[in-house]
């Protein structure tokens, strides 16, 4: 079974998996709803897609399921080999603590850095955030309870954050807004929602700590260069535009940091990270216009340049040479 994936260890692959497929899915449900498609009639991928289903759910794993063979290329091994159900099984469960594990890891190590990062405002929050433990944190703090406000309540009113801490009906912290920490420097226009949204500093933070190193959240994007170091088989040799689509879980991993929640879980109180998740997701990839389309692919421009460096801003957005003089002096010349 082992020469299905070679010598790869399936749990050191599977920690992709958390951060560039998935927040929540189990690898075995992502194939199960490949299987139930070709159950259907379809034979490949292609077929597949035409099968549209009326849940939802399905659809968002069946799409889930696509990105996993993007960044996982063992598991359309897996797919297409002679394997048992059993050794399948044993296969998955292995990619699964490894998903499991690298979000335990990247909470773990947010928990204790979103602290000193806080601990570093001017003026220094007061009480002080502690490190190791979060109880204080949440809506119970003001600092970052302001960064976890849902923009549409205006945490600056003590009557509001009394309400949201009360658990007021007219105040629950849920999915259905988008959090301060979102915007850069907490500022929501509601006259247009997209001004700043998803330019936060702490966001940009977060995501240089997990997907580059720790120490480049300190640093200047001016001098950031990728560091493929760390990098599994299947990130490397792939354009560095693309790995943005998995930083959208960082922002999920941010809001656990803030909070007051002891361990990780999907729901918290009335907040589901899920639901928060796919909110990011199908704002990045289903724009609801050509105008929208354009404003997103230069939201991932800003995010390369933040994450990787202006320096490589080729590999992001690749230069239309065709139009260009040394093309055109060509084609006059034939």
């Amino acid at each position: 079974m082992l020469n299905i994936i070679g010598s790869k260890n399936h749990a050191l692959e599977g920690r992709v998996i958390r951060r560039l497929v998935c927040l929540t899915e189990r690898v075995d449900d992502m194939v199960a709803e490949f299987d139930r498609r070709v159950a259907l009639g379809a034979s490949d991928i292609s077929e597949a897609d035409a099968l549209e289903s009326s849940d939802p759910t399905e659809n968002r794993r069946y799409q889930t399921y696509k990105k996993l063979l993007r960044w996982c290329p063992s598991v359309r091994k897996l797919v297409q080999s002679s394997a048992d159900s059993f050794e399948l099984a044993e296969l998955y469960s292995k990619l699964n603590r490894g998903a499991d594990a690298a979000r335990a890891d990247d909470t773990t190590s947010l928990k204790f850095i979103i602290a000193v990062w806080l601990m570093q405002m001017v003026p220094t929050p007061n009480p002080s955030i502690q490190c190791q433990d979060k109880y204080g944190r949440g809506f119970y703090h003001d600092v970052t309870g302001r960064l976890l406000c849902p923009v549409d309540y205006n945490w600056n009113d003590a009557t509001v954050r009394e309400a949201i801490r009360s658990y007021h009906p007219d105040y629950c912290v849920t999915s259905y807004s988008w959090p301060s920490f979102l915007y850069k420097d907490g500022q929501y226009d509601a006259i247009n929602p997209t001004k700043g949204f998803l330019k936060g500093e702490l966001l940009v933070k977060v995501v240089k700590h997990i997907f580059t190193s720790p120490s480049s959240a300190e640093e200047d994007p001016e001098m950031l260069q990728p560091d493929t170091s760390a990098e599994t088989p299947s990130q490397v040799h792939l354009p560095k535009r693309r790995r943005t689509a998995g930083e959208r879980r960082t922002r999920c991993d941010l809001h656990f940091a803030l909070s007051s929640a002891g361990a990780w879980r999907i729901i918290d109180d009335d907040f589901d990270h899920n639901e928060f998740y796919h909110n990011i997701v199908d704002y990045f990839e289903l724009p609801s216009s050509p105008d929208a389309a354009k404003d997103i692919e230069n939201l991932l421009l800003w995010w390369n340049c933040q994450v990787f460096g202006c320096r490589n801003v080729s590999h992001y957005r690749p230069q239309k040479t065709s139009t260009m003089s040394v093309a055109m002096t060509a084609r006059h010349a034939q």
